[in-house]
């Protein structure tokens, strides 16, 4: 019940978020520059940006090569020892 609830509450507190619109003008069509873009990269921050990207997704992808690995061996125990049970 619990669960329930707490779905509930998520399902009505994300739609009503979802209701804000804003309105889209012909400027936005027009737009071809990122504000935000523009400055970070002639203040050279955008190469801190791109830098912490990176390091967040190499740390994400050793995590699951490690995690596979374990995996792996754990696969193996239990396919040798469920040998080991049926001779």
């Amino acid at each position: 019940m619990k669960k329930l609830l707490t779905l509930l509450v998520l399902v009505i507190s994300l739609s009503a978020l979802a209701q804000e619109k804003t309105p889209v003008t012909e400027a936005d069509y027009s737009n071809n520059s990122v504000e935000m873009a523009d400055v970070m990269r002639s203040n050279g921050k955008i190469y801190v940006v791109v830098g912490v990207i990176l390091i967040v997704f190499s740390g994400i992808t050793i995590y699951l090569i490690q995690t596979d690995k374990k995996i792996g061996k754990l696969e193996k125990q239990i396919a040798s020892s469920a040998k080991s049970t049926k001779a």
